[in-house]
């Protein structure tokens, strides 16, 4: 089983209070009349503050831009580039884009672009004081004044008087696919090569559409004959050495000859697939050329129903070093690109608009100052489309490093030395198709494990939208997380931490405080993955609100090669048992139709039962990409709670398991449950539980099933 691709969502959470850090001085630019209110206020608070030019090259910089354009963003990285950004300096910036972010979409998000500025500075000067702050309307100078004499993280929202900072929140795999099909005409920037060519080979396999490829250069131009044995760019070096009237030009004409045949090779792959292609040789940014190229098309094919912009080039070099020439290629491509798209279609019936945005936007990246920038406008572009466009799906997809395109081996290797897992060409592809189906946020992170993501908590939210299917997990009315989901979430975080490695076990599983969840149907209730030890095989896991009362603890043990299945167990018993399933969800188990998964018990006597379940995630659930089958665990658990009520004489909880042994998935078809009692007390069973697929072979197994009776004896609801 290879590494699954994380998905994030970017959220608000609260800011921790960190303690105080007094500001050094520093130099206030950027709108008026907050700017002098501000420096007034920090005057008064003890700090040298001076209104300024951005040439006062001794001091650090706090930027207030309520306001603004391009130029905006352009100025406030020239700024970093001539502040002092030592122990002694900073990196403010103030922005007003509602006190999140513009996560929720504004009218004009330029400043977005700020914050992926910031955070590259940050990475880049880890000893300034750095930091973002986004403002609503209502936030008063003196709030500000009192925030900028806080610790705390990069990132800070304020907004009725609550301080919130940005998390990345873990989400499941998305569980529809586009509703695209061979009508509709996708326009793509930078579609014929690299990543962006995978992605649209495998949206044309799945939907059959017609796409439209939009690319700098053109790539009709006649190959000399020199070349036309030569594959290889070594080889094309040699062939057309004599040629060429320098080194320089030697290279441009070999990585012409290259390119044009890449997207040659998109465009035949395309129409393989059942899709139909072509190339429209055009600079993206150009909004005019763009309009030109666009209108045979829709006289030749319709009007214009997707666009994904994935064009973009990068200069990597850090802020002090990076030119203006630089920051406006790559802030050109990337948002000169993206508008020019969108002016061109702004009258077409657009269903999905894809971004191709970065990693480097969430966490900003040492050496992409512009990159982080353009990608985090990108971001908030795509909120602000979203708005616009209710009845469109609008993505802003993160990546990750690929295994591919702008990633040459150099960078494979140092991410590979970093343990930040490359995204495969295939898998990719196919999360960059499933995201177009419209259910999940508009901005989306998908990578192996992401930047800076192993030093904190690692968050999952749950909702109704993302985790529709719990709402059929619920007692008394309430969804309640099951067991069997923060089993799963324990193991991911492990793959994420080691994404090569293999998930041996889920082990001293202490349930310890159930969780109910009180949000479900708002914005969600967030938990939090601590990690508390790690050793060679493995860690040890936490799960967490918030506010820190504790719920579950596990260790995850992990191991270089998948662990061994042992043999199917026999026949356990042939004792009858009394209920039908539908007289078993009725009056015995409080399972809704999502969570009623067994669909007879075999036998059931004293010593063993057995149970014939629902395949593999029968009823649609999110789980492509889990490395548990969530559905058949919890079946094996709902057969140990018939077992212990058989017992017990009444309801019972899981309270502990000893391991969860996952061997693999199994194969489609009705699940064998097969469960062996160990010992039964007045008030607490205990069980081992295997599940067999319908190739006879075991897949998993739950070892030390700890059940305690309820001590109101039934569930709220159910009379037995």
């Amino acid at each position: 089983m290879g590494p699954a691709l994380a998905r994030m969502d970017v959220a608000l959470v609260p800011a921790p209070e960190l303690g105080v850090r007094r500001l050094p001085p520093v130099v206030v630019l950027g709108d008026e009349p907050v700017r002098s209110a501000l420096t007034a206020g920090l005057c008064a608070a003890g700090v040298d503050a001076v209104v300024g030019d951005a040439a006062v090259a001794e001091r650090g910089v706090v930027l207030v831009h309520l306001t603004g354009d391009d130029a905006t963003v352009r100025g406030a990285f020239q700024a970093g580039r001539t502040a002092r950004l030592d122990a002694q300096g900073a990196f403010v910036v103030v922005t007003r884009l509602g006190g999140d972010f513009g996560l929720s979409g504004v009218d004009d998000p330029t400043l977005a672009g700020l914050y992926g500025l910031t955070k590259t500075v940050a990475l880049e000067h880890p000893d300034a004081f750095v930091r973002t702050i986004d403002t609503s309307d209502d936030t008063s100078v003196d709030a500000l004044v009192a925030e900028l004499g806080r610790a705390g993280p990069t990132e800070i929202a304020l907004n009725d008087a609550r301080r919130h900072t940005t998390a990345g929140v873990m989400l499941p795999s998305p569980s529809t696919t586009p509703k695209l099909d061979g009508n509709d005409v996708i326009v793509v920037s930078g579609g014929a090569r690299g990543v962006t060519a995978a992605c649209v080979i495998e949206l044309a396999v799945r939907t059959q559409a017609r796409f439209v490829l939009l690319g700098r250069s053109r790539i009709d131009t006649p190959e000399p004959a020199e070349a036309t044995q030569a594959n290889t760019e070594p080889e094309l070096m040699r062939a057309l050495a004599k040629l060429a009237a320098s080194p320089a030009a030697l290279r441009k004409d070999v990585g012409a000859i290259l390119a044009a045949r890449e997207a040659r090779a998109t465009l035949a792959a395309v129409e393989a697939s059942g899709g139909h292609a072509v190339y429209v040789p055009v600079d993206v940014a150009d909004a005019a050329a763009v309009a030109a190229a666009l209108a045979p098309i829709r006289a030749q094919w319709g009007a214009i129903t997707g666009l994904v912009h994935g064009a973009g080039v990068i200069h990597d070099r850090r802020i002090k070093e990076k030119t203006d020439a630089q920051w406006d290629a790559v802030w050109t491509t990337k948002i000169g690109g993206v508008r020019a798209l969108l002016a061109a279609t702004a009258a077409d019936p657009l269903r999905v608009i894809c971004f191709f945005s970065s990693v480097a936007a969430r966490t900003g990246n040492i050496g992409q100052a512009d990159y982080a920038a353009a990608n985090e406008l990108l971001n908030r572009l795509a909120a602000s489309e979203s708005r616009r466009r209710p009845g469109c799906v609008v993505r802003s997809i993160g990546w990750g490093p690929w295994d591919g395109g702008m990633v040459t081996p150099g960078l494979a290797r140092a991410f590979h030395a970093r343990g930040i897992a490359l995204i495969p060409l295939l898998a990719g592809a196919r999360a960059f198709v499933d995201e177009l189906g419209g259910t999940g946020p508009t901005e989306v992170v998908i990578g192996g494990l992401l930047a800076g993501d192993s030093a904190g908590p690692s968050l999952r939210r749950v909702n109704a939208r993302d985790y529709g299917f719990l709402r059929d997990h619920s007692v008394g009315g309430t969804p309640v997380v099951p067991v069997v989901l923060a089993l799963e979430w324990f193991a991911q975080r492990a793959r994420e931490l080691r994404p090569t490695a293999y998930v041996h076990a889920v082990e001293k599983v202490a349930v310890l405080k159930g969780i109910t969840l009180r949000d479900f149907d708002g914005a969600g209730d967030v938990f939090e993955l601590h990690t508390t030890e790690s050793r060679a095989d493995g860690y040890r896991f936490e799960l967490r609100s918030p506010g820190g009362a504790l719920h579950y603890r596990a260790d995850v043990r992990l191991g270089d090669a998948p662990p061994r299945a042992p043999a199917p167990p026999g026949a356990g018993t042939q004792g009858s048992y009394p209920h039908s399933s539908a007289a078993i969800y009725d009056r015995l188990l409080f399972h809704g139709p999502d969570f009623q998964v067994i669909r007879r018990v075999v036998s059931l006597d004293d010593g063993a039962a057995e149970a014939e379940l629902s395949g593999v995630t029968p009823h649609g659930w999110a789980t492509d990409g889990w490395l548990t089958d969530m559905a058949s665990g919890d079946g094996a658990l709902q057969l140990a709670v018939l077992w212990s009520r058989a017992r017990l004489g009444g309801a019972s909880l899981p309270t502990g398991i000893g391991a969860l042994v996952p061997y693999g998935r199994p194969v489609p078809g009705p699940v064998r449950s097969v469960l062996r009692g160990q010992t039964s007390t007045g008030k607490r069973t205990l069980s081992d539980v295997s599940l067999v697929d319908a190739a006879g072979r075991v897949y998993a197994e739950l070892l030390g099933v700890e059940l305690h009776a309820l001590p109101a004896g039934e569930y709220p609801g159910k009379s037995g």
